[in-house]
């Protein structure tokens, strides 16, 4: 793909598959060998919209003198970045994410699993463009909106995921937690991998 600002070969048009391991920095998340978190076990099945969102926060510091006041500082106090997304699988697994609960056989115990952390994939495959992966060492999934009920369309479930800082984890294999410790909000490759 060439550079530039201009140029067509940096449009894209493609959907997102998002995968969720409840495991932090699950060797599974890197995509690489045979064991991968890409599969349907770990799928949260057809994503209709996705988004990434980076925040940060700043604090400005100003001096003053003969009545003129001048920045002459800022500083990031506060950063995060949320993957936001709706899906319209309401199978278990999904729905007990959404209702933060556990899921016992074919029932889904409310509220009795409200911080569900673990790593991710976000993978956007295109017919136009390069692909994208996010590979996400630790984040927590939560319900972000309501579930869409309505009677004349598809049901649909706004959820998030937020990354949280990777800093050390008890992984036996050095290499990958190295792996994660070089990227703690994760790594964005823009092909595929």
């Amino acid at each position: 793909m060439a550079g530039g600002t201009i140029n067509t070969e940096n449009l894209t048009i493609g959907g997102a598959k998002l995968y969720f391991c409840s495991t932090i920095a699950d060797p599974k998340c890197l995509p690489l060998g045979n064991a991968s978190i890409q599969t349907t076990t770990y799928s949260l099945g057809n994503i209709v919209t996705s988004e990434i969102t980076p925040e940060v926060t700043y604090v400005d510091h100003f001096t003053s003198s003969n009545g003129k006041r001048v920045k002459d500082k800022t500083a990031a106090v506060t950063s995060m970045i949320r993957v936001g997304f709706t899906f319209d699988e309401m199978n278990p697994s999904n729905l007990s994410k959404f209702f933060m609960g556990n899921l016992v056989g074919s029932d889904i115990q409310v509220l009795q699993n409200t911080l569900d952390e673990g790593c991710a994939n976000l993978v956007v495959k295109t017919d136009i463009g390069q692909d994208l992966t996010y590979v996400i060492p630790k984040c927590a999934i939560r319900p972000d909106g309501a579930l869409n009920l309505a009677d004349e369309a598809w049901h649909q479930a706004g959820m998030v995921l937020e990354c949280l800082e990777y800093q050390s984890g008890n992984q036996s294999n050095a290499t990958v937690n190295a792996t994660f410790l070089i990227s703690p909000f994760g790594r964005i490759s823009v092909m595929d991998l």
